[in-house]
């Protein structure tokens, strides 16, 4: 795969697990690099293949830079980009 896109650099992204959802990794951030190019699917991906955790899933909220995975324009097509912060939590609720 030598392909243009192949060749970009690699984003590094740091991944925080709050509550139940480090108690499920075991560990409460980690920093991941991803190839240039990379979307949230990837991390999806690699969540599921490392942690058995399946995304999207109604006990986990997931957060880019703030803003929930469903408000994003491009939901799991949104391009990985460097030093982006992704952080998973149960829901919250309150009254």
């Amino acid at each position: 795969m030598n392909r243009g896109e192949d060749t970009m650099s690699d984003v590094k992204i740091v991944i925080k697990y709050l509550v139940t959802v480090k108690n499920r990794t075991g560990r409460g951030k980690e920093e991941v690099s991803f190839p240039g190019g990379s979307k949230l699917q990837n991390v999806v991906d690699w969540l599921k293949e490392r942690y058995a955790l399946s995304l999207p899933d109604p006990h986990i909220m997931a957060i880019l830079n703030g803003k929930g995975w469903e408000q994003l324009p491009l939901k799991l097509s949104t391009g990985l980009k460097d030093g982006d912060i992704i952080c998973l939590f149960p829901p919250i609720a309150g009254g």
